[in-house]
């Protein structure tokens, strides 16, 4: 219950993938004599959470509610909450017990250790589960749970799904992605779980550097930090804010080319640091709208300092230039009314982001709605976000290419604060023609369920 892996005990990580994966109701059976401790993030988890004693004789039966299908989970496997969640959605047919199986190893293409029947008796042996493709996760359907009689039995749990696989029909489900893993106490099973949870931490709206450049030594650093206990609100000031503020700073003295390629290579490391504290708060399953916003926040105050350093900067290159000062003014004006306008959107729809505006612009307004500016966007949007911004800043810087950076940020601020003044009244529209649209969708799901006693209290 205490074994850590990436900077959480194995009890609160399956506390937490649990309610990531939507279960709201979670019963701990632990051994006599355990003791565990929860941290913050979990205790303020809206969770019915109880802890029962295995093999006690003096517990409630009841302590299991078996009124609704029930996932029971092996304590000494992780698993990726989507992993979960996949299972969940499982539809049941006429078997009331469901295994999850992984891909079993293959020997001249034909599986290992499974009936041709396909039952599940070669995933318990000797009384134990398994490792051969077993998941460690049994959906059960209303009622199994009781029949297994699991917390007053006192026998291990291999000896009880054994029986019950032999007993009843029983359906092996095989995931689709090998998102699970079985920990022991040795230091190569919890790395491979690690490096398992950390294979999911880069997310699909990652820009194409993001993804193949600065991941490469996002993740190796985010495993590193996630041992320390360092929170991501933490890391986002320590690394990412003062990193970028750095980068501001000598980016004023742009006239030196070594201090240019500096400031090139900070805001570079600050692009990669900004993926560390998302990596670290995905894998400590503690991801919050509070920390969106933080994130987001600190971010922009990067960008604006910067923003504001390289028009300095670009003064002192050009002492005189009214032109250069004048096109600096209008660009910083220009990053001013966007970051207005994407918060006003972003403080709309809760989402903490503001990529999510430059998104929902390309892919919720109707094709035949979309005027050029939007297919601008929808093409060339990538160069608005911070991983190809910051990738570019520093090629130009290493090749002192003062000028390229200057107009790139000139002419891309400008066309960005157009593009979001011509399409806010349309993604406006957009997100609120989607939400009618789900409300709909929640009260049509509504009507078509049964209302039984308690079920009320029990959807609530």
């Amino acid at each position: 219950m205490k074994l850590r892996i990436a900077g959480l005990s194995m009890l609160e990580r399956g506390i937490r993938t649990m309610a990531r994966a939507g279960i709201h109701s979670i019963t701990i059976i632990h051994p006599a004599g355990s003791s565990w401790k929860l941290g913050a993030v979990t205790r303020k988890l809206d969770l019915d959470l109880r802890f029962v004693c295995w093999g006690s004789e003096e517990t409630d039966g009841n302590a299991l509610d078996d009124t609704g299908y029930q996932l029971l989970l092996a304590g000494e496997y992780v698993h990726h909450h989507s992993s979960l969640s996949e299972l969940m959605e499982a539809e049941f047919g006429p078997c009331e017990l469901i295994v999850h199986a992984g891909r079993p190893p293959q020997e001249n293409g034909a599986l290992l250790g499974v009936d041709e029947d396909q039952s599940a008796v070669s995933f318990v042996e000797d009384g134990q589960l398994s490792d051969l493709a077993n998941t460690g996760a049994f959906l059960c359907a209303p009622g199994v749970l009781a029949a297994l009689e699991l917390i007053n039995s006192g026998n291990n749990l291999g000896s009880i799904v054994r029986a019950e696989v032999e007993r009843r029909r029983t359906d092996i489900r095989r995931t689709a992605l090998d998102l699970w893993r079985r920990v022991s106490a040795d230091r190569p099973s919890r790395r491979d779980a690690k490096n398992m949870l950390f294979s999911q931490v880069t997310k699909t709206t990652s820009g194409f550097v993001s993804r193949n450049i600065n991941a490469r030594i996002s993740i190796p650093t985010s495993k590193l930090l996630v041992e320390t206990g360092l929170s991501p609100h933490l890391v986002t000031v320590l690394l990412v804010l003062t990193t970028g503020l750095a980068a501001a700073y000598l980016v004023t003295m742009a006239h030196e080319y070594k201090m240019l390629l500096l400031a090139g290579i900070l805001w570079q490391f600050a692009a990669i640091f900004d993926r560390c504290d998302g990596e670290i708060a995905r894998i400590r399953l503690c991801e919050s709208k509070f920390g969106a916003w933080f994130d987001t926040i600190t971010d922009n105050i990067a960008y604006i300092a910067a923003y504001a350093g390289f028009m300095i900067g670009t003064q002192r290159l050009y002492p005189g230039n009214h032109l250069y000062i004048g096109l600096g003014i209008s660009a910083v004006i220009a990053l001013l009314i966007y970051l207005a306008l994407a918060y006003r959107y972003a403080m709309k729809t809760g989402s903490g982001s503001l990529q999510h505006y430059l998104r929902d612009s390309i892919h919720n307004v109707p094709n035949e709605e979309k005027i050029f500016i939007y297919k601008i966007m929808e093409r060339y949007g990538f160069i608005a976000k911070r991983d190809f911004f910051s990738f570019f800043f520093l090629i130009a810087a290493a090749a002192n290419m003062i000028q390229t950076i200057y107009w790139f940020l000139i002419v891309g601020l400008h066309i960005l604060v157009i593009a979001i003044l011509v399409s806010q009244r349309k993604v406006h529209e957009a997100y609120q023609r989607n939400c009618r649209e789900q409300e709909r969708e929640t009260a049509a799901t509504l009507e078509m369920v049964p209302i039984t006693e308690g079920s009320a209290e029990k959807a609530r």
